[in-house]
């Protein structure tokens, strides 16, 4: 199976960045998303990764890899050091997703975040319907196992980036598989996206 075919949101990351660029993906897992990058964009990419187990699977790949955390283990890296940063599905579980994008906009020029919407409507009727937490294909954990800490939708989102002065340049939408310049909240994407994907920057 083709990488591509494996996680279709990788297009859609790839189109942000450049050939050649360097990154950094924090919160990377067995490194897929590294893999596919440097096979289609030529990066330099790094990983970052609390579980040892996938860090051993990034290695077998040829991946450069550290385990570590992301709220404690950025603040070791330089001022834009990258190019790029990368954080998929990751934000909601950290301990203070406030201080990890400081962080990501910090080491690099610009950031790639995405984040599963818990506003939209499926979740708000699943709650409304079955009194219960909803479990989804990108919400697959129970209420009592989740390593999500933080429920996080795209107008938080997008508070949280007016508050630190984050700018966001791009927005994805993933169901449709196409990247959009930012002009402010929308309560389509609020509603209908399960997934926010933003492009991010700060000087």
């Amino acid at each position: 199976m083709s990488l591509i075919n494996e996680n279709k949101d990788f297009g859609v990351i790839a189109e942000l960045i450049p050939n050649n660029a360097s990154v950094i993906d924090v919160g990377c897992n067995d490194g897929s998303l590294l893999e596919y990058l440097r096979e289609y964009k030529n990066i330099d990419g790094r990983g970052m990764e609390i579980d040892q187990k996938k860090v051993q699977l990034c290695l077998a790949k040829g991946i450069s890899v550290i385990e570590g955390d992301a709220d404690t283990d950025l603040y070791d890296y330089p001022d834009k050091l990258f190019d790029y940063s990368i954080l998929t599905y990751t934000l909601q579980a950290t301990k203070s997703p406030k201080t990890v994008m400081q962080q990501l906009v910090r080491i690099s020029k610009k950031a790639i975040i995405s984040f599963p919407n818990f506003g939209h409507w499926k979740i708000g009727a699943s709650l409304l319907l079955n009194r219960k937490m909803p479990v989804s294909k990108k919400l697959s954990y129970s209420w009592h196992e989740t390593p999500n800490l933080h429920f996080c939708t795209i107008n938080d989102f997008i508070d949280l980036c007016e508050e630190l002065e984050i700018k966001i340049e791009k927005k994805g939408d993933l169901s449709n598989k196409k990247l959009s310049n930012f002009s402010g909240k929308n309560f389509l994407d609020s509603y209908f996206n399960e997934v926010g994907l933003f492009l991010v920057s700060k000087d």
